[in-house]
């Protein structure tokens, strides 16, 4: 996780529709409220994982030993494909369907098609978050190796120094320098060795975060039994996302300042404090949302400038393409909808609006496959 270290994110709690330290987004900025603020559409946001253990991912696979300081991110697939009408084409179709580095090619080999992943999780320590914890409809004959051993309906496999364990639900992988696979099959299928069992402060962080209900969740804890956690998670619903900040401290002094930050940051954020874990909620119109992942690599970020401006009389806002970086083009957004592609610098794109009308405008850098927030006005005529 190279965009923002596991302390930035200890510390931080961000802001906006995206996500100032850590929610998927922009990253500029966070966004919620209320108590829940999506609304319900009677379906269970519960994986196959879930539904078989009544664990959640991260609860059942996520192993006390291996890392101290822990870094995670879960992304629940199955809610975002729901949603994705409601999120609009452009932000649905950023959210990765796989995961990255070595464990993307593993999976890609034991499946028929992306749509049969139905979560991705990834955690490890500070510059090392690649153990993959995925979830779906696998063929563990499909990849290519030899199969070594198996654990439980597991086969457990080793290819160019990366351990993977495949059944026809879940898919593990454990990069070399990762968590060892051994550790990780022993939290999640002997129950053995759970972080969720030795360390009362991350059992309680993912209690209160609700991880069943998050489609989108990024986090990080420091220390054993007692430490420090901070998680953020968005929850979609048709019109309205939900994202929450939580926060577990040693000392319940500590939460003060996490309430203070909060209401700093925004006027209409709910922070309920319980001894020492805090809790931040708002709620942001659901078009408005953009994932942006948070473990990508040295560098990813794509660059560049751009303007908007606003003209009241006319009612058009128009974007100016004023720098390339080292994009490859900036894409213009009205509310999560592509409306225009800018190729060269000095190009403009013109937006018309009627009486009555508002939104977002966003301006996005894109660079081969990575996408980056670059600038957003909130429009109203």
């Amino acid at each position: 996780m190279n965009d923002i270290s596991r302390r930035e994110l200890l510390a931080t709690t961000g802001a906006g529709t995206g996500g100032i330290a850590l929610t998927a987004g922009c990253l500029d900025r966070l966004s919620e409220n209320g108590t829940d603020g999506t609304e319900d559409t009677g379906e269970s946001n519960a994986t196959d994982d879930e539904t078989a253990t009544g664990m959640s991912t991260l609860e059942r696979w996520v192993p006390a030993s291996g890392s101290e300081n822990l870094v995670f991110h879960f992304r629940d697939l199955a809610a975002i494909r729901r949603s994705a009408d409601d999120l609009g084409a452009a932000a649905a179709e950023d959210v990765p369907r796989l995961p990255t580095g070595n464990g993307r090619g593993i999976v890609e080999e034991v499946v028929d098609d992306e749509s049969a992943v139905t979560s991705v999780c990834r955690f490890g320590s500070e510059d090392v978050a690649g153990n993959v914890v995925a979830t779906g409809t696998f063929d563990p004959g499909a990849v290519d190796a030899e199969s070594e051993s198996s654990i439980g309906e597991f086969a457990v496999l080793e290819r160019d120094g990366v351990s993977v364990a495949v059944s026809a639900e879940t898919v593990v992988v454990s990069p070399a320098d990762g968590a060892a696979l051994e550790t990780i099959l022993a939290a999640g299928v002997e129950g053995t060795d759970r972080r969720v069992d030795e360390h009362d402060h991350f059992a309680q962080l993912l209690e209160r975060v609700g991880v069943d209900e998050r489609a989108i969740l990024w986090g990080a804890y420091e220390g054993e039994e007692a430490g420090t956690g901070r998680t953020y998670s968005w929850s979609f619903g048709a019109d309205t996302s939900t994202y929450t900040a939580v926060a577990v401290y040693p000392d319940p002094e500590r939460t003060a300042d996490f309430e203070e930050t909060m209401t700093d940051q925004f006027d209409d954020v709910t922070v309920e404090v319980d001894g020492n874990v805090g809790v931040a909620t708002r709620t942001v119109p659901t078009a408005e949302y953009e994932y942006r992942d948070m473990f990508a690599e040295p560098g990813s970020a794509v660059r560049a400038g751009a303007a908007i401006d606003v003209d009241q009389s006319s009612r058009t806002v128009t974007v100016t393409y004023t720098a390339s970086g080292n994009a490859d083009r900036i894409e213009v957004r009205a509310d999560g909808e592509k409306r225009d592609t800018l190729t060269e610098v000095g190009q403009q794109a013109t937006l018309e609006y009627d009486a009555g009308e508002s939104g977002t405008v966003q301006v996005v850098a894109v660079s081969g496959d990575i996408k980056t927030l670059v600038t957003s006005d909130s429009i109203s005529f």
